[in-house]
Parts: structure tokens; C-alpha cells; sequence
């Protein structure tokens, strides 16, 4: 079992154990409003690129209406028995989703009290490290400073360099894990940022 796979697995349960009305770190979203979104991304293809193009956001919405009929339980199962034989989704699950479900798992988890940072294997660490070192590249564009990303082994990258410009080196320390949350704008976190903060933009894909 892949990561991304035991992820899956794990979050499908805690989905189904909280029910649909608890609270996560996406904002303004409960676990109904994530299950919906985790279904549609790969269940409706007719309806995610709402999620991108204005235009189509009609469609997503209706689609959305359309997926909060089904009972919570069914959606939530449906998506965590994997994407249907006939999507890229489920050959590619290891390359899409290893960031997609462990986020999302984080967002529920550390929206509930007494939450604490998970002890990832090895594996996992690689897996979300490669994750940080090459979107992180992207999400980090507009920063003004050089960034750089550095684990507790000692193990770092740089993201931005603006070495060129004779700006500022802004360090962001943290496990891999961590990295990735708060490369996607999630603040409960345990990171360390050394530097001028305020030269950071955290952006989209």
C-alpha cells in the first residue's frame, strides 16, 4: 500500500467517525463540504474545472448540490474505495494524491483539540519532501526573498533563489509533513522561519 493509499484509508475512516458536520481547517468548509470536494475531484470530471474556470462554476455548483443529496457515508466510501477504473486518477493516485490526502487528513485532524504532529516513516518523509522541493518551487514564486526549506536531518532546498538581487534569505525549518501544510497556507503548524517573514507570498498552483 502506497502512501497516498494509506491516507486515503485513514482519513475515509476519520471522515466516517466525526460525521459530517465537524470542523476543518479549510475554511468555511465542514466534513461534508470536504467529502463532497474529494468526491467530485474524482468521481465528476464533468464538474472540477469549476474549481478553476469561472465560467464552469455553475456547473460545479449544481454538481455540488447535486453529490450533498447522497448520504455522507456513501459519499465519503465511494471516494475512499478510489477513483473509478476509467480515470488518470487511479493510475496516477501515487503521483496526484500523495499531497492531496495527507492534507486533507491533517485538515481534519488538527481542527480537533489535542491533535499532534503524526510520526511519519521514512517513506512518507521522502514522498512529501519531494512534494515541498518541487511544487513548493511554483507556490512560492512571487516571494521577494530567497527561500529556503531545511528538515531537522539537515536535509534542505532552496525554493526562490534571488541571489541576483542581493535580497534577503528567508529559512523555513520543519519535517517534511509540516513543510507541505505550510506551503499550502495552513497555519497550524510546526515550522520555524528565520528571516524577513513578510518577503514570503504562499501562492496557488
Amino acid at each position: 500500500m502506497t502512501f497516498a493509499e494509506r491516507e486515503r484509508a485513514e482519513l475515509m475512516a476519520l471522515l466516517l467517525n466525526v460525521g459530517p458536520d465537524a470542523p476543518t481547517l479549510c475554511e468555511g468548509w465542514k466534513t461534508r463540504d470536504l467529502a463532497t470536494h474529494l468526491y467530485i475531484r474524482e468521481h465528476r470530471p464533468d464538474a472540477v474545472g469549476g474549481v478553476f474556470v469561472s465560467a464552469l462554476k455553475g456547473r460545479l455548483d449544481s454538481v455540488t448540490d447535486e453529490v450533498n443529496e447522497i448520504p455522507y457515508a456513501n459519499v465519503v466510501q465511494k471516494w475512499g474505495s478510489g477513483a473509478p477504473k476509467w480515470s488518470p486518477m487511479k493510475w496516477a493516485d501515487r503521483y496526484i494524491n500523495t499531497a492531496e490526502n495527507f492534507i486533507h487528513h491533517e485538515d481534519v485532524r488538527r481542527a480537533r483539540e489535542g491533535w499532534t504532529i503524526r510520526q511519519l516513516p521514512p517513506s512518507a518523509t521522502r514522498e512529501l519532501w519531494k512534494v515541498v522541493t518541487t511544487l513548493g518551487k511554483v507556490m512560492l514564486r512571487k516571494s521577494a526573498a530567497t527561500i529556503v526549506v531545511t528538515r531537522p536531518d539537515g536535509v534542505a532546498a532552496t525554493l526562490v533563489d534571488r541571489s541576483d538581487r542581493g535580497g534577503d534569505v528567508v529559512t523555513v525549518r520543519g519535517e517534511a509533513g509540516e513543510l507541505l501544510l505550510w506551503l499550502y497556507g495552513r497555519d497550524q503548524v510546526d515550522v520555524a522561519i528565520e528571516g524577513n517573514s513578510a518577503a514570503i507570498v504562499r501562492g496557488s498552483l
